[in-house]
């Protein structure tokens, strides 16, 4: 597991998975989330990142659009996720 603490990283690209990151700065980065061990952010600050989901993580949200998309339950289902994760 990576780990990073008072860094600022720029134009970089940054495997977020099993990462633990405290206190970073990203400024212009790559952030990737792969879908593999969770990874730890606490008080990191991001500009002008751009976020990308691979490989299991991008999988886990193609199988939410069709699940969002083959009907009313499905829709319901998705919506109430995604209201799941607005509460802090």
């Amino acid at each position: 597991m990576a780990a990073y603490k008072d860094q600022k990283l720029v134009n970089d690209t940054v495997v977020l998975d099993g990462g633990d990151f405290e206190q970073c700065e990203f400024d212009g980065c790559k952030m990737i989330y792969k879908g593999g061990e969770m990874p730890k952010l606490q008080r990191c600050s991001f500009t002008r990142c751009t976020w990308h989901l691979e490989d299991a993580a991008r999988r886990s949200i193609l199988f939410l659009r069709s699940i969002y998309h083959s009907g009313p339950g499905g829709r319901e289902l998705v919506e109430e996720t995604l209201r799941q994760i607005r509460v802090p």
